[in-house]
C-alpha cells in the first residue's frame, strides 16, 4: 500500500471511528478480511454497554451475556478462511484482485444474489437462524440506500456520497452493520415532536449535528461495528426529526443498554444444545449529546426521504425472508427427526403434520426465488422484486406460529420428560433412564439431548423471543397485509375479467 493510501485509509478509520481496525487487520493475514478472533478484538474499541443490573461492562467478548453470541458471530468470520466456504462467504473483486466479504458485494447480477443467499444458508445454519441480524445482514439497508440513490443525490449530493464511502468503507474493513428504525413506545397522545425520548437534533454545528433522544430493538447492536439508524415516518415528524444516519457503536455519548437474557449464561451444550449459543441481545441505544458528522449522514431535514422506507428496505425483506426459508427447512429437518426418533410415521396425521411444515419451508423459499428471477436494477443494484417477498413475508409471519405448535404436537412428552445431564450421569438413575426412555436407533440419553433442542428451539424463553421478533421484524403482519392490498397488479387480471364476462372493462375509480 502506497504511503498516500496508507494515510487516507487512516483518515479515513479516524473519521469514522474506527481507528483500531487498522491494527486489528494489520494483525491478519487478509488486509479485508477478519478472523474470529480479529473480530473479537475489533469490538473491545471503547463502546459504553450496560447490562440489565446497571453494570457498565468492560470487555463483551467476555461478558456472561454476550461472550457467547460473540463466539457464534466469530465462527462466521472465520467462515470466511475455511477452504470449504471461503468461496461462499468471500469474493474476489475483479478490478482490484482483493478478496472480500460476501455480505458487502453490492449485487449486480444474479449470481451476486445466489451467493449471498447461500451465504445466509451457511450463517443461518451456525446461528440456527435464531439471529434475525446475523453479520451479513446489516449490509442490505446500505445496498438499499445505493439503490435509491439518486433520490438521495436529488437533495443532497454530498448524503449521496456518504452512502457510496460508508458501503466501500465497510466493504473494506468487514464491518457488521446493524440497523434500527423504531422509536422507543411511549404514551401516543403526546405529538411526537414533543417526546423526548424521540431521536432528534438539539444542535447544528461545522462538523456535523448533535443527537438526543433514544431508539429501541438494536438486537445485534451490542456486536456491531455501526448501527445505520433511520427515522420511521408518521404523520405529525418534523422535518428536523428525519435523519438516515450511520453510527459506530463507540460514539462518544452513546450507550447501549441490554434487556435481561432469556437464556442461561452457564448453560451447557448438552442440557440446552441450541440455547448455549447465545442469543440477540437486544438493546435501548441513548443518544446523550452525539456528535454526529455530517459525513455520517444519508438524509437529514427532509421527511420526503422516509416515504422511501419501503423502497430501500426490499433487500433487507429479501434477507428476511431468505432466512425465514432456511429456518423452516430446519423446523423441517427437527420435524421428520422426531418422527424417526419416536417411529410415529406410520400414523397419517403425523404425516400431515410433517408435511405442512414441509410446505411452509418450499412456499417460501419459492417466493424468495420467484423475487430473484424477477430481480430489477435500480442505480447499479439488482433488487429482488417485492411483488413476490410481500405476500411470502406475510405468509411466513401468519403461519410461523403454528409451525411452532406442529414441532411441539409431533414431540409429545419428549419436550417435557427431560432431565438434566447431572442426572443422567448418576450411576442409578442414568442406568434405569436409558433402559426405559431410548428412541429408535438412539439411546436414552441421545434422544434426551435431541429433545433439549426441540425446546430451546419452539418451546423456552428465548423460542418466544424469537416468535415475536419474527412477527414484528422490520413490518408487523397487519401492514404488510396492507401492502399486499395495495400493491399487487390487479388491473391487467381484472380488465381480462370484466372483458370476459362482457360488462365495463375498467376497474371503478381505476
Amino acid at each position: 500500500m502506497s504511503d498516500s493510501v496508507e494515510r487516507r485509509e487512516d483518515e479515513t478509520l479516524k473519521d469514522w471511528g474506527l481507528a483500531k481496525l487498522k491494527s486489528v487487520l494489520a494483525g491478519g493475514s487478509d488486509p479485508h478480511l477478519m478472523t474470529g478472533e480479529q473480530y473479537k478484538e475489533s469490538l473491545r474499541d471503547g463502546r459504553r454497554i450496560i447490562d440489565c443490573n446497571g453494570k457498565v461492562i468492560e470487555d463483551v467478548t467476555t461478558h456472561p451475556h454476550l461472550r457467547r453470541a460473540v463466539d457464534t458471530i466469530a465462527e462466521t468470520f472465520d467462515a470466511q478462511f475455511d477452504p470449504e466456504t471461503r468461496d461462499v462467504t468471500t469474493y474476489v473483486d475483479p478490478d482490484d484482485g482483493r478478496r472480500y466479504s460476501t455480505g458487502w458485494q453490492v449485487p449486480t447480477e444474479k449470481e451476486h444474489l445466489e451467493r449471498r443467499r447461500e451465504t445466509l444458508r451457511l450463517s443461518t445454519r451456525k446461528t440456527l437462524g435464531v439471529f434475525g441480524r446475523p453479520p451479513d445482514y446489516g449490509s442490505t439497508w446500505a445496498m438499499g440506500y445505493l439503490s435509491i440513490i439518486d433520490k438521495i443525490e436529488g437533495d443532497r449530493p454530498e448524503y449521496a456520497q456518504n452512502v457510496r464511502n460508508f458501503v466501500d468503507m465497510s466493504r473494506r474493513h468487514n464491518l457488521i452493520s446493524a440497523d434500527v428504525g423504531i422509536d422507543v413506545q411511549s404514551d401516543r397522545r403526546v405529538p411526537r415532536s414533543e417526546r423526548t425520548s424521540r431521536l432528534h437534533v438539539v444542535e447544528e454545528r461545522p462538523e456535523g449535528v448533535v443527537l438526543c433522544g433514544a431508539k429501541a430493538c438494536a438486537s445485534i447492536g451490542t456486536i456491531a461495528h455501526f448501527c445505520t439508524v433511520a427515522t420511521v415516518f408518521t404523520p405529525d415528524l418534523e422535518d428536523a426529526d428525519a435523519i438516515y444516519a450511520a453510527v459506530p457503536m463507540n460514539a462518544k455519548g452513546l450507550t447501549l443498554l441490554l434487556r435481561e437474557p432469556l437464556v442461561d449464561p452457564e448453560a451447557s451444550a448438552e442440557d440446552h444444545p441450541l440455547n448455549s449459543r447465545g442469543e440477540e441481545m437486544d438493546n435501548l441505544l441513548i443518544f446523550d449529546h452525539v456528535l454526529m458528522p455530517w459525513d455520517h449522514l444519508f438524509g437529514y431535514n427532509n421527511k420526503v426521504l422516509l416515504g422511501l422506507y419501503n423502497e430501500f428496505s426490499v433487500l433487507a425483506f429479501w434477507h428476511i425472508l431468505s432466512r425465514l426459508a432456511y429456518r423452516a427447512e430446519i423446523f423441517a429437518g427437527v420435524a421428520q427427526t422426531t418422527v424417526d426418533i419416536l417411529g410415529t410415521a406410520h400414523v397419517q396425521s403425523v404425516r400431515h403434520a410433517v408435511a405442512e411444515i414441509v410446505r411452509y419451508a418450499a412456499m417460501l423459499k419459492a417466493a424468495v426465488i420467484a423475487s430473484e428471477a424477477e430481480a430489477e436494477l435500480r442505480n447499479g443494484v439488482l433488487i429482488p422484486n417485492n411483488k413476490y417477498l410481500i405476500p411470502g413475508r406475510l405468509f411466513s409471519t401468519d403461519e410461523y406460529p403454528r409451525m411452532l405448535h406442529l414441532m411441539r404436537d409431533l414431540a409429545g412428552q419428549g419436550i417435557i420428560s427431560r432431565w438434566p445431564a447431572a442426572v443422567w450421569d448418576d450411576p442409578e438413575l442414568g442406568k434405569t433412564l436409558e433402559e426405559w426412555l431410548p428412541g429408535i436407533d438412539v439411546t436414552g440419553r441421545e434422544k434426551n439431548r435431541f429433545f433439549n433442542f426441540v425446546w430451546d428451539l419452539v418451546c423456552s424463553d428465548h423460542a418466544a423471543r424469537v416468535a415475536m421478533f419474527e412477527h414484528n421484524n422490520a413490518t408487523p403482519p397487519s401492514v404488510i397485509a396492507e401492502q399486499v392490498y395495495l400493491k399487487w397488479d390487479k388491473d391487467e387480471i381484472c380488465r381480462f375479467v370484466r372483458e370476459y364476462v362482457g360488462i365495463n372493462p375498467e376497474r371503478p375509480g381505476g
